[in-house]
């Protein structure tokens, strides 16, 4: 019974997702760029500054790299994300 119920409600609702993908807009979106901000790893503690703007703080990480030719030893990568 259940099963009927789902699937004669999927075959109702089957020409709605149909429209949808046959439609078309548009949204209103702002795009802000920030002036550049500086990433600093002194005292092998990475930080970012930025200019003095208002905004969510950024997650920083860093993990190690491999060993790959060409790279030196003890290299790591510092990821800034907002």
């Amino acid at each position: 019974m259940i099963k009927k119920i789902l699937l004669s409600t999927l075959i109702i609702l089957s020409p709605i997702a149909a429209m949808a993908g046959m439609t078309s807009g548009e949204i209103q979106i702002s795009l802000t760029i920030l002036p550049t901000c500086e990433v600093s790893v002194a005292n092998a503690q990475p930080s970012v500054r930025c200019a003095q703007h208002s905004f969510g703080q950024p997650r920083i990480s860093e993990s190690q790299l491999e060993a790959i030719p060409g790279i030196s030893l003890g290299s790591k990568l510092v990821t800034v994300e907002w």
